[in-house]
């Protein structure tokens, strides 16, 4: 047994003895046991036993939540219980316990500690499954308030889908996660691709016809794509359906209502017209609106930070379809991995912003002969300027991905090292149009660049003092680890930390 599995068994024996402890007094914690049944969940039990409080609140739980895996969360691990065990066993090769018995047959449960959760959800995200994630809401002395078999209140916080991630540990730094959407009107062949990737704002939506459509999903390589059930099921559609290697989740027809959409849009975005955003027919409104509801719908109370809808117009790249495109190995070889593939190759960025760029220029070649144009004179501008290429690489290379901390930010799922790369991030930001000017003068540089140094000089000055004075240098993983304020923001911290 690894020195890490001894730990997490260690701290799960501590924790079950503490569960055990509860039960005597009337909490609501799990026992230990092991064994493997196959249980259906009901409400009702035969004979004299009866379900617990906390079994009757997973049920109910549960059972408004049928397609995902529950992940209940009990002090300091997540357990799952009935078939959920049995699976997240097998695909997690963690041990199956139990926890009493219901309908006469032992209740099978395993659990994960809460502080390696990433690592699980991102196993059992690649293998298919979604997972619900059930909070404690409050701690058990609040519960006891209310009586002393009062349960702890809980509920879903979150659906973790292939497509709505946004932690570091489950995204590839250099790959956009995208989640799309696919609408087709009533008696047509015309469609409308919509996708975002929540963990950076990004929001665009084509038209493309039957022909194209496998190619434009090629393109994408979306890690989730939502479509209505009356399309999924249609058998002209299987070959598309086919080729896909993101997960295909068919929602009810209702979601790809254009009105309804059009009115999603609005509410998620506080306006009262869409008509600063562009023109979209009602095939691409339906696309956009379905993928707000369902971002809506699995990230629950919180609101990721996503840009207004960007239409892209059909034609702009060049289309490949999907086997030529997997012949080419232009992103991934024919085995399915990076390494070895043309962009594996090509690609010496130094952020992950600059890598998940070059990957969707590579995968979307321009078919627009001006906007090719600028890129080679931007390209032209440091082959001329090696000394300013050099210094600005350095810089870059230091940039976290802020991106992708703001939308954890926006989200509560950020820890103290989040603010420090929004933090770091601004500092770098600011030094930039400076270092610039110093290497090589902003008189001959192209457009793009010229507007790229006009951004960086607005950045929020005040925010990164507010952050540099207020963070401290060195930042822990998490909150609840403490020592991420700086000495001299907070006297009575300051005095309880000289205590300690």
């Amino acid at each position: 047994m690894s020195l890490y599995n001894l730990s997490d068994k260690l701290a799960r024996m501590s924790q079950e003895i503490q569960n055990d402890m509860a039960d005597m007094a009337g909490g609501d914690v799990p026992a230990m046991a092991a064994q493997s049944t196959k249980t259906k969940i009901s409400k009702t039990s035969s004979g004299a036993e009866k379900v617990t409080p906390m079994m009757a609140q997973y049920i109910e739980i549960k059972a408004a939540n049928p397609d995902s895996l529950l992940f209940y969360r009990m002090g300091d691990f997540y357990e799952l219980f009935f078939e959920d065990a049995q699976k997240a066993s097998r695909t997690l090769g963690i041990t199956l316990t139990k926890r009493g018995k219901h309908q006469g047959e032992d209740i099978p449960m395993c659990g994960v500690p809460v502080h390696t959760a990433d690592e699980y959800l991102q196993r059992l995200i690649r293998a298919g499954y979604r997972v619900a994630v059930c909070e404690q809401l409050e701690n058990p002395a609040e519960a006891k308030k209310r009586g002393s078999k009062s349960v702890v209140r809980r509920d879903v916080v979150r659906l973790v889908t292939p497509g709505t991630l946004t932690e570091d540990t489950l995204l590839e730094a250099r790959s956009n996660n995208y989640l799309a959407a696919i609408a087709r009107l009533s008696h047509s062949m015309d469609f409308a691709v919509a996708w975002v990737d929540i963990s950076t704002g990004e929001f665009r939506v084509t038209a493309v016809d039957a022909r194209g459509l496998g190619a434009e999903l090629a393109r994408l390589s979306a890690s989730e794509i939502i479509l209505s059930e009356t399309l999924f099921n249609d058998a002209e559609m299987n070959r598309v359906w086919a080729e896909q290697r993101g997960c295909l989740e068919p929602l009810a027809n209702i979601k790809f209502d254009s009105a309804s959409a059009a009115r999603q849009l609005k509410a998620f975005f506080g306006v009262r017209e869409l008509d600063g955003f562009g023109t979209f027919s009602r095939a691409e409104l339906s696309a956009c609106g379905a993928l707000i509801d369902y971002i809506s719908t699995t990230q629950i109370s919180a609101c990721p930070a996503i840009r207004p809808p960007e239409r892209e117009h059909s034609g702009s790249t060049l289309m490949i379809d999907a086997a030529t495109r997997t012949n080419l190995e232009l992103t991934r070889t024919l085995s399915g991995e990076r390494e070895g593939s043309l962009l594996a190759v090509i690609d010496r960025t130094v952020t992950g912003a600059g890598g998940r760029r070059l990957a969707m220029r590579l995968a979307s070649p321009s078919t627009d002969a001006a906007l090719i144009n600028s890129w080679l004179d931007d390209v032209d501008y440091f082959c001329r300027n090696p000394s300013c290429r050099t210094a600005l690489r350095k810089q870059l290379r230091a940039c976290p991905d802020l991106a992708r901390a703001l939308s954890r930010v926006c989200v509560d799922r950020s820890g103290p090292r989040d603010l420090g790369a929004l933090r770091d991030g601004l500092i770098i930001a600011e030094a930039i149009p400076a270092l610039m000017v110093s290497h090589a003068g902003l008189a001959a540089a192209p457009d793009n660049i010229s507007r790229s140094i006009d951004v960086l000089a607005t950045t929020d000055r005040g925010l990164r003092e507010t952050l540099q004075n207020q963070l401290a240098g060195e930042l822990p993983l998490k909150a609840r680890d403490g020592g991420f304020i700086a000495t001299g923001v907070i006297d009575e911290l300051d005095e309880c930390l000289v205590l300690r």
